[in-house]
């Protein structure tokens, strides 16, 4: 399809090479070759350029204008699609294509094209030949999604707008005590990891386990751990190689009763949800190499925290465990700095998910998922978190408890304790 209403013409002996104006349309004419091995012949004769023509065709080099020409760095970009979608073996029947055609273009450009071909192929020692960070990525072997990376970046743009709210965790400590335990429960609650209230304090607190659901069981102790300990809970990364590490780290300990699982290593096949696809296997280490460096640019907690959420849950790195790990990676931006953890009972399950499946689908650059985030922050700092007793009565009160489906259909909603 025409791009900006553009049709760029080549053709040996043009009789024409002033542009021609159409209604919603213009034909550009360049001296070119005419028809080329790979290109694909159109109803009425015309060709679209091959794959190797058209990298050749929109590289920018000295004493080329670019009038015509989409750029070196849009090529860059291209060669990173097309390795991502097709692999080595795309890449390669680009390269014989080439081959073909290559002297019937300047040899400037076609070497730009071949080397940075065979770089994707490791066949090229040359590491400089990539002007975009997204081709260079891949040539250093961290490959990553870039339209994960700009729905981050518009994110950002929404915390950056945000005036801050700090929620500290005020003394005296005793009353967050039970905190840590409800939160595990309602994560894991919302993963489908369904146990009575009673029965989970019974398996996270005392260490019970019952002989129906032993890997169950270990989901929700596993998870209580994580947010009970203050080392673990605090544990920030300061690199994306440590955000990668953390990760997994906390993986290992959550997954650990479900070898199927494959605790602390990335997924190796595509996870979908709602039909929605996550970060492709290949490109998630580095998808969320990148994406730490766009958090570092936030320094409120809050903001850090709701970016982490966005990006673990974006990436879906594992087969299993993705949205407790990512709450996990959020909250430890918030512990660092001394501030209310997030819980997310049962009755507001819907409502986190829509504001993630809104972020997800582009619905805006993410505000939903920020109210979202930032009422359940509100929320957790109201409740007396002092006694196992006193916070189940509140949260009786508060409707927290009740099923997120059935709260929507009677009028329910999460309420905030007197």
């Amino acid at each position: 399809m025409p791009q900006d209403g553009e049709v760029f013409i080549a053709h040996p002996d043009p009789p024409r090479t002033s542009p021609l104006n159409l209604p919603g349309l213009t034909l550009h004419v360049v001296v070119g070759p005419g028809p080329l091995p790979g290109d694909m012949q159109l109803p009425g004769g015309p060709h679209m350029s091959g794959e190797a023509r058209k990298l050749i065709e929109n590289t920018t080099h000295i004493g080329r204008p670019a009038r015509f020409r989409s750029g070196t760095e849009a090529v860059d970009r291209r060669i990173d699609e097309i390795a991502r979608s097709g692999g080595a073996g795309r890449v390669r029947r680009i390269l014989e294509e080439l081959d073909v055609i290559a002297g019937h273009f300047e040899q400037a450009a076609v070497q730009t094209v071949r080397s940075r071909l065979a770089a994707v192929l490791g066949t090229f020692s040359d590491r400089q030949v990539a002007v975009s960070g997204r081709l260079a990525a891949r040539l250093a072997s961290s490959p990553y999604d870039a339209h994960r990376i700009e729905m981050l970046e518009g994110l950002l743009d929404v915390l950056h707008d945000r005036a801050p709210a700090p929620r500290a965790a005020v003394p005296p400590m005793r009353r967050w005590e039970w905190l840590a335990f409800f939160e595990a429960y309602f994560s894991n609650f919302i993963e489908g990891t369904e146990f009575g209230v009673d029965e989970a304090r019974r398996i996270a607190v005392e260490g019970l386990v019952p002989e129906a659901r032993p890997e169950d069981a270990h989901d929700v102790s596993a998870t209580y751990r994580l947010a009970v300990d203050p080392v673990e809970r605090s544990r920030v990364p300061r690199s994306g190689e440590e955000l990668v590490g953390i990760l997994k780290e906390r993986h290992r300990v959550l997954m650990a009763a479900r070898p199927d699982k494959r605790p602390g290593e990335f997924k190796n096949a595509l996870n979908y949800a709602g039909g929605y696809q996550f970060v492709e296997p290949d490109l998630v280490e580095g998808t969320l190499v990148r994406g730490f460096d766009v958090v570092t640019g936030l320094t409120g907690p809050f903001n850090r925290a709701v970016a982490m959420m966005a990006l673990v849950t974006e990436c879906h790195p594992f087969d299993d465990g993705n949205g407790r790990i990512a709450r996990l990676a959020a909250n430890s931006e918030l512990s660092a700095a001394g501030e209310v953890r997030i819980t997310m009972p049962n009755v507001y399950r819907n409502n986190y998910l829509a504001g993630l499946s809104g972020f997800s689908n582009g619905t805006g650059r993410g505000e939903p998922l920020v109210e979202v985030i930032s009422f359940a922050q509100r929320w957790t700092a109201a409740v007396d978190w002092s006694t196992f007793e006193v916070s189940h009565q509140q949260l009786i009160a508060c409707n927290a408890y009740a099923d997120s489906g059935i709260a929507e259909a009677t009028g329910q909603r999460l309420l905030m304790p007197r």
